[in-house]
């Protein structure tokens, strides 16, 4: 059996997905947002701390939702949460509704933060718009703001 070496690509005999065309965008987005943040002096984040806050943006706001959404385990978003409480970006609060789970809300601190974040993403819009050209970059938009529906289920 032959062995891959390691960045060796695989023929699978159909062109690049979509998919990993997207994940390379995300990678690209992210990458470049902890530059920003490393630029200004901030702690990076790692991927899955900044996975948090993006699923906090969204309205997922326990660990069961947020791990549901990520395909993770609700061991793996806690640890992750853990260490932004500790940073003092996010807290912890009862939920009022069900007293054995807990809401994820961002601080004082972690509002500040996500309004830094948001602010270098619009950056990097623009940015990407002076890479690709302005319309690619607002049709890219208007196609990803187009919701795909409900997750396809095979007949």
């Amino acid at each position: 059996m032959n062995k891959l070496k390691p960045m060796e690509k695989v023929d699978v005999g159909y062109p690049v997905n979509l998919m990993q065309l997207l994940l390379n965008y995300y990678d690209w987005f992210d990458a470049s947002l902890q530059n920003i943040l490393a630029a200004s002096g901030e702690t990076a984040f790692s991927k899955a701390q900044s996975a948090v806050f993006v699923n906090l943006a969204e309205g997922r706001n326990t660990a069961v939702d947020i791990a549901r959404h990520l395909g993770v385990s609700k061991q793996a978003v806690n640890k992750t949460v853990n260490e932004l409480v500790e940073r003092g970006l996010l807290t912890l609060v009862v939920d009022a509704e069900d007293k054995r789970s807990k809401r994820i809300l961002p601080t004082r601190a972690g509002l500040e933060k996500g309004r830094q974040a948001a602010k270098a993403l619009h950056e990097l819009e623009s940015e990407l718009a002076r890479r690709i050209g302005k319309e690619r970059a607002t049709a890219l938009r208007e196609i990803l703001e187009c919701s795909p529906g409900a997750v396809f289920q095979p007949s």
